[in-house]
């Protein structure tokens, strides 16, 4: 497996420039924390952020909310949120095609509603005639059950994953339970993030769900991180074979939950706010960026209490992986027998070939998780983007988390994913030219 080191850490940092605040600005200083502060203790413990769950955002401004529960072949419990229809177009005789939105790292269903009705995903899809779906993968707020395992045990074996079972698991149970409820055979599909990686990854496994999916819009698309930046980057770059307890422990073991150490460590380095105050002792921000012209500092409490909604370490450390082995693969989970217990074989490759689903592409040139080379790499290994849907946000400063949160996010990105969608309800994307003749004749 490949792993991070301490040391190297610990001297970068000791580079750093003089004004940057934490442990990080001295090397002994830190050294010495490390050496007389028990590492667990350091450690933050999960809590209780979110106040106001996703269905009671969603009805506070006036939109209808289910939830609804299905139970993964693995055993985990995950939970969905739905948004039948907008406001004010919930005529029961409309016939609405489903979309299913899926959040990525560290995220939950939360992210598309938090925003305005006006600016938030989640409400622009149901204004837009569209019934609503909002997933959660395992581990998040939402998904922290099991039919056995207990999430509050860190080494229990509920933390034992990465998106290879979001991929494999989630993703499919999601998909069909919505189809199951709904009566549907088809349905669109959104994805931010990992809502993109594990989908992608998702036809390695389960081919027969993507020929189900109208149009997958890729948000922020993540495949190969071979160049990706940021902190996580960073630290990747340091890896060497084997993993290190310190480090390790630093993060987590189990639940991705950085110690306070960590934070300060790469906030000092990489995160440097003005007047978006409370930003560089969020993880989330600290590893993704932020863009403070697109920030909504209204709305920065509302993402404050909701994110990071909560991941394994293993996921974390999936993506770290693929840096310096580059290409699209599985979690080396360091062992052949560890990695027969989670692959039933070798590691797999996932080949971007096999998406043969209809995709439209949202990207942007400052994004630390989907770097311009690696949006290459993906633009490259697709074979069926369809054409005129790949979007690079008209924006040189857009972050990975501005398609979530960014205040023009509504007209920069989320309007041309509704005229994709719609030159998809008028045609099957799925069909080619040659196809869509046969049948019209």
């Amino acid at each position: 497996m490949r792993g991070f080191l301490l040391l190297p850490l610990l001297s970068l940092a000791h580079t750093s420039s003089q004004h940057e605040r934490g442990f990080c600005d001295n090397r002994e200083s830190l050294e010495v924390e490390l050496q007389r502060s028990d590492i667990s203790s350091l450690r933050r413990i999960p809590s209780v952020r979110n106040n106001d769950p996703t269905p009671e955002l969603i009805r506070q401004v006036g939109y209808p909310a289910e939830t609804h529960y299905v139970t993964t072949q693995d055993g985990y419990i995950l939970a969905m949120h739905r948004i039948p229809h907008g406001k004010t177009n919930g005529g029961e005789d409309v016939t609405r095609p489903v979309i299913f939105v899926q959040h990525g790292l560290l995220c939950s269903s939360a992210d598309w509603v938090m925003p305005t009705p006006s600016k938030g995903l989640g409400y622009i899809l149901a204004d837009a005639g569209y019934d609503v779906w909002l997933g959660n993968y395992r581990g998040n707020t939402y998904s922290r059950n099991h039919t056995f395992l207990n999430p509050d045990q860190q080494s229990g074996g509920f933390w034992d994953f990465t998106w290879d079972e979001m991929a494999h698991y989630d993703l499919p149970a999601m998909i069909e339970k919505v189809l199951e409820l709904t009566g549907e055979t088809e349905l669109f599909y959104a994805g931010h993030s990992m809502g993109t990686t594990a989908f992608m990854a998702m036809h390695h496994y389960r081919p027969d769900i993507g020929e189900k999916v109208r149009l997958a819009n890729f948000l922020a698309p993540v495949a190969s991180e071979t160049n990706m930046g940021g902190p996580l980057g960073w630290i990747a770059g340091l890896g060497i074979d084997g993993i290190v307890d310190g480090i390790l422990n630093l993060m987590g073991v189990g639940e991705f939950l950085p110690s306070n150490l960590l934070i300060d460590c790469l906030a000092s380095l990489f995160c440097h706010e003005t007047i978006t105050q409370g930003l560089c002792t969020n993880i989330l921000f600290i590893l993704c960026g932020f863009d403070e012209a697109q920030m909504n500092t209204t709305l920065l409490p509302n993402i404050l209490h909701h994110t990071p909604a909560g991941a394994s370490t293993h996921t974390i450390l999936h993506y770290a992986q693929e840096k310096p082995t580059g290409g699209f693969h599985g979690y080396d989970w360091g062992s052949d027998k560890d990695n027969f217990q989670h692959h039933n074989g070798p590691v797999p490759e996932y080949d971007l070939g096999d998406v043969k689903t209809p995709v439209a592409l949202y990207w942007s040139d400052n994004d630390y998780f989907a770097m311009p080379e690696d949006i290459l790499h993906t633009i490259i290994g697709l074979p069926n983007i369809v054409p005129g849907m790949n979007h690079e946000v008209a924006f040189e400063l857009f972050t990975h988390l501005d398609f979530l949160w960014g205040i023009d996010a509504d007209t920069l990105v989320f309007s041309y994913m509704l005229d994709n969608l719609q030159t998809c309800r008028d045609r099957d994307c799925r069909m080619d030219k040659q196809e869509i003749i046969e049948r019209l004749q």
